[in-house]
């Protein structure tokens, strides 16, 4: 709801998400400094003032903030805050409680599950499930934005480009927060029509800059194929962005720097395991089995073919 008190607070939280005050960021956007001090919200008489359209739209230019994200601010009274004022580690440790609570990540060190690549694992993460919780997935969104806008600036982003199949709902989701075009990348150009291997309209004239998002990150390995089509297309990629980094391969490290790719997530396995044993969502033995996966995937795996 668009009250006289709200529209004050989204300013002052917008300044905070920043690391400005008010008046700090009322100078920075080239306005007075006093513009936005409690004291100019109310005439002398009691009556409210509220800010002009170009006061908000000067802000929203100088923090790289889209409209949107500004009604988040308005609209977020949970008392988690809004992801635009959480500092990394909180949205990092917040994105581990929703994959617990959402059971989309699981923990069975009795039982391993096996991976796409034949590994066995004692951890499991399915971010295709995150897309059905909405007020879950409304948080993680937000973050996202936060990240994007603070990490890379909205400014470097001229389109989002989803990978098939997982990254094309959360590159939907990323690119209407932050209110730029999208396109899709396909694994492989289709086999008829255009024979097209990216899905949508990108902007002509100079080289567009692209971020690339999916939904996780294990070694990297498989973001060449998208990044290769993008910039065999003439856009310039320097970025991806995903939901879940594993953070435990060295390999993943090696494939980005290889490919020139700055990499961008929410959490990794040890925020996930940090959480999980602060609160006990598991017994002893399993996250003792968990850490030692995640601190030697490798030889936890020998160990398992041993026995």
């Amino acid at each position: 709801m668009l009250t006289h008190e709200n529209i004050w607070l989204a300013i002052d939280r917008l300044a905070k998400a920043f690391g400005y005050s008010p008046s700090g960021l009322a100078r920075q956007a080239g306005l007075d400094p006093t513009s936005f001090n409690k004291s100019k919200r109310h005439s002398p008489e009691g009556k409210p003032r509220w800010p002009s359209t170009e006061s908000i739209s000067k802000i929203l230019a100088v923090t790289g903030a889209t409209m949107n994200e500004f009604i988040s601010l308005i609209d977020h009274e949970n008392d988690r805050g809004p992801a635009r004022t959480m500092k990394t580690e909180e949205i990092a440790n917040e994105t581990a409680r929703i994959l617990l609570n959402t059971e989309s990540v699981l923990f069975n060190a009795r039982d391993p599950f096996t991976l796409k690549s034949g590994r066995k694992s004692p951890v499991y993460i399915d971010c295709r499930r995150l897309i059905s919780f909405v007020k879950e997935r409304e948080f993680l969104m937000d973050a996202a934005a936060h990240i994007l806008t603070s990490e890379v600036g909205a400014e470097n982003i001229d389109v989002v480009a989803g990978g098939e199949t997982a990254g094309i709902p959360y590159g939907a989701f990323v690119a209407e927060r932050l209110e730029k075009p999208m396109i899709y990348v396909r694994k492989e150009p289709k086999g008829y029509g255009r024979m097209a291997q990216i899905e949508g309209n990108l902007p002509e004239g100079d080289k567009p800059k692209v971020i690339l998002v999916e939904d996780l990150q294990t070694d990297g390995g498989s973001k060449k194929i998208f990044i290769d089509a993008l910039r065999d297309a003439g856009c310039e990629v320097e970025h991806a962005f995903v939901v879940f980094h594993y953070g435990i391969f060295e390999k993943s490290k090696q494939n980005m720097k290889e490919m020139g790719i700055n990499l961008h997530a929410l959490a990794t396995w040890w925020d996930v395991l940090e959480l999980a044993k602060q609160e006990s969502y598991f017994d002893a033995e399993t996250l003792s089995s968990v850490e030692s996966f995640l601190k030697s995937p490798d030889t936890w795996t020998a160990q398992g073919d041993a026995a």
